[in-house]
């Protein structure tokens, strides 16, 4: 409500308190006539009412004396009630409740001294009415703010809860873009990286100048992007702790193009599928090809490897990918400090599975993952990110 109107309905009341104080009287015939003395002091008791809504306390406390006065003169026993009913109905609504408290002690005191004193005999039914009457408006007030301060929490909280699912769901996006970046791209300048080292190496050995000096710029510059692809996908991941969404992009269909793509960078690939992994589940088979590739793009990376073994099992319950080399690490324990295990793992446990690599039994290096075919209730929310 507006200041403006909020002053014209204030008006409204010290205009009708005013009048009532005048016809209360001469209805109950506590009066026969109205004397100046009467209407002065009617008129000027209303005043404090043009301060209720923003000093309710300061019109109260101004109001009590000047409504004794009239009690004393003309005995507007109704009008007063309802006067201080409303001020202490104000003071409920924009007070506190230990304010409250007093409020109402103090005045229950001064209606029993009013009744009391405005009365030739005070009854006691008449004392106990009057006295639950304006407790009872400022409890009303009271009740009445603590549901407005519950309404307000319950809106503050609704506030926060979307705000922290509207960043839940960029921060899933976030981590969607990490994985997809890391795959997809990482991969393909892997592939850049490994052939043009490869051709440099293989310039250099045959005396040929030819082409040298730029084959070892892609390599450079493809080294260069790997580094700024590891740096953004930290930076992507900061924020994450949950499970990997999931996007189905890709399927096992789409698998002998990716190795196809790997065997043109120098590292034979032999592919095992049993089963019926084309039949895969969507998310099932994104998770696979992704498990595939970036077990594929470490041999390349950290392995003296010339040759994998990729396995693809589909059970009845759950399917097995194994990705396997028996070459040497170019650096011990690199693997490890990227974001491809990590990521891998991620993804298999969003499905309700799981991913471990490690040296395999002999020499070589073994990425195993099982993942089941029936998704878990939270990967089947995670797909839809």
């Amino acid at each position: 409500m507006g200041a403006p109107r909020v002053r014209r309905l204030d008006a409204l009341f010290a205009a009708a308190a005013g009048l009532a104080l005048l016809t209360d009287p001469l209805l109950l015939h506590k009066v026969t006539g109205l004397t100046p003395a009467m209407v002065v002091l009617a008129f000027i008791a209303a005043v404090p009412l043009l301060m209720r809504t923003q000093f309710p306390l300061v019109a109260l406390a101004a109001e009590v004396p000047l409504l004794l006065s009239c009690l004393a003169v003309s005995h507007p026993n109704r009008a007063a009630a309802g006067i201080v009913m409303l001020l202490l109905f104000t003071v409920g609504l924009e007070g506190g409740r230990v304010r409250s408290l007093v409020v109402g002690a103090v005045m229950a005191a001064v209606v029993v001294t009013a009744v009391f004193v405005t009365s030739q005999r005070a009854e006691p039914v008449e004392v106990v009415a009057y006295t639950a009457l304006v407790l009872a408006a400022l409890i009303a007030g009271e009740a009445l703010r603590a549901r407005g301060e519950l309404q307000r929490t319950l809106v503050e909280d609704a506030a926060r809860a979307s705000a922290a699912a509207a960043q839940h769901r960029f921060d899933t996006e976030r981590l969607a873009l990490a994985h997809e970046l890391h795959d997809a791209v990482g991969h393909t300048l892997v592939a850049i990286n490994v052939r043009a080292a490869a051709a440099a190496r293989r310039a250099r050995k045959a005396g040929g100048d030819d082409g040298l000096s730029a084959l070892e710029e892609i390599a450079a510059a493809s080294s260069e992007a790997l580094s700024e692809l590891r740096a953004t996908l930290k930076a992507l991941r900061a924020a994450q702790d949950g499970p990997a969404p999931l996007h189905p992009v890709q399927e096992l269909a789409n698998l002998g193009s990716l190795i196809a793509g790997v065997e043109e960078a120098g590292l034979s690939v032999d592919l095992e599928m049993t089963g019926s992994p084309v039949s895969l589940p969507a998310p099932v088979g994104h998770a696979v090809y992704r498990i595939v590739q970036e077990g594929l793009t470490n041999v390349l990376r950290h392995s003296t490897a010339r040759a994998a073994r990729v396995r693809v099992a589909a059970g009845s319950q759950t399917v097995l990918v194994e990705v396997l080399d028996e070459g040497r690490p170019r650096r011990p324990g690199i693997a490890a400090a990227g974001h491809g295990l990590p990521g891998m793992r991620e993804r298999a446990a969003a499905l309700g599975g799981n991913c471990e690599a490690g040296p395999a039994s002999g020499a070589g290096w073994r990425v195993r993952a099982e993942i089941p075919l029936r998704e878990p209730a939270a990967g089947r929310a995670g797909t839809g990110a």
